[in-house]
């Protein structure tokens, strides 16, 4: 799967009523171009190993209290500019806690991928997990960390979210196909047993002297749609679909590849009822005497 770097969304929010945390996110995603200097005489002062700056260029906004930073989630999510990433103070006097923003943010923004900074004596990850519940869009950073392990996360979370949308786009697309090929099919086949229904009985809402040769043309034309129709856009969902599925997806996501995996099934399962009605049609006394 392939993901346009130039619209990548590195939208990071920090959360944390210490604003000098918010100074120090600042300087390890958004370093100086120029900072090997100040790394190197860290190290001689310090004796801390240098860290490689990070190459990428995130787009960092901040906030003092739980309320506030779901305000902000709120309002990106509905001007279409979503975070993709949080990171969360579990302790914020005198407002909402880690555990309550990040249930407040997950109500606006699902997808919203989330770091809590924790120190051991906050909550035991019992009552984290008892809160939050199994998901996959969670992390926990324990303090102090280290500017590597925020660089890391940030690169890894930003991207797991690209990943996701991506997929996610892809999935209603395919879903889309299905739908409008479906529908198309159907159209085509209720058309062919009208005029069947219609041969049957001896009548035509158009001509009840409609030649025979003029039916077989339609036939042939129904043929040569549904070729179109299925049989060429299957080979590709199918190949699509069962990318997806040999891909790391969540649990509602998986849901959707298997949904259109039923879909393709059923779609098979159509044309071959067609092929056979048709071939059987085909085999009736007298058939070959209209060719």
């Amino acid at each position: 799967m392939i993901i346009d770097q130039d619209v990548l969304n590195r939208r990071i929010l920090v959360i944390d009523d210490n604003v000098n945390i918010h100074e120090d996110f600042r300087k390890i995603l958004c370093p100086p171009i120029e900072s090997g200097a100040l790394d190197h005489a860290r190290a001689a002062l310090f004796g801390e190993t240098p860290t490689i700056p990070t190459q990428l260029s995130y787009d960092l906004e901040f906030a003092t209290q739980g309320r506030e930073g779901f305000g902000l989630v709120q309002t990106a999510h509905q001007r279409g500019t979503p975070y993709a990433a949080a990171f969360v103070d579990m302790r914020m006097p005198p407002g909402w806690d880690g555990l309550e923003t990040i249930e407040h943010l997950w109500y606006v923004d699902p997808e919203i991928q989330i770091v809590i900074c924790s120190a051991y004596s906050d909550h035991p990850w019992e009552d984290v997990s008892r809160r939050i519940g199994d998901t996959d869009k969670l992390l926990i950073l324990m303090k102090p960390f280290s500017s590597i392990e925020v660089v890391q996360m940030a690169n890894a979370l930003t991207k797991k979210w690209n990943l996701a949308r991506a997929v996610k786009q892809q999935i209603e697309g395919l879903a889309q196909d299905v739908s409008r090929r479906t529908t198309d099919v159907r159209t085509v086949n209720q058309r062919l047993q009208e005029q069947i229904a219609n041969r049957m009985t001896g009548t035509s809402p158009s001509d009840s002297r409609e030649p025979v040769g003029a039916t077989l043309r339609q036939k042939e034309e129904f043929l040569a749609i549904v070729s179109h129709e299925i049989l060429t856009p299957m080979n590709e969902l199918i190949t699509k679909v069962t990318l997806l599925l040999d891909s790391p997806l969540n649990p509602v996501q998986r849901q959707h590849a298997s949904t259109l995996e039923h879909c393709a099934q059923d779609l098979l399962s159509l044309l071959k009822d067609m092929n056979e009605f048709l071939t059987s049609r085909r085999q009736e006394p007298g058939a070959s005497d209209h060719s």
